[in-house]
C-alpha cells in the first residue's frame, strides 16, 4: 500500500481516509446509515452513527458540488 500511495503522491492518505471518504460519498448519495453500516461491515449502529453529522442537507449539497467537479476533472482530457 505504501508503495502505491507514493507512486499516487498521496503519501499522507490511509485505509481508513478512503474508508470515511466512501461513506460519506454513500451518505451524499441519499442512503441511510443503516445501509452505510451495511456496505462498510459495521455490526452496530452506533460505529456508523459518527457519519451523521454529514447527514445535513447543506453538508450532502457541497459534497455532490465537490464530486461533480473531481468527477468533471477527472473525465477531461
Amino acid at each position: 500500500m505504501r508503495r502505491i500511495r507514493e507512486q499516487a503522491g498521496l503519501s499522507d492518505v490511509r485505509i481508513h481516509d478512503l474508508r470515511h471518504s466512501y461513506a460519506s460519498g454513500v451518505l451524499a448519495l441519499g442512503e441511510g446509515l443503516p445501509m452505510i453500516g451495511k456496505l462498510l461491515g459495521h455490526t452496530r449502529i452506533q460505529t456508523t452513527a459518527r457519519y451523521a453529522h454529514l447527514a445535513n442537507d447543506p453538508v450532502k449539497a457541497a459534497a455532490r458540488k465537490i464530486s461533480d467537479f473531481i468527477a468533471d476533472a477527472i473525465m477531461r482530457p
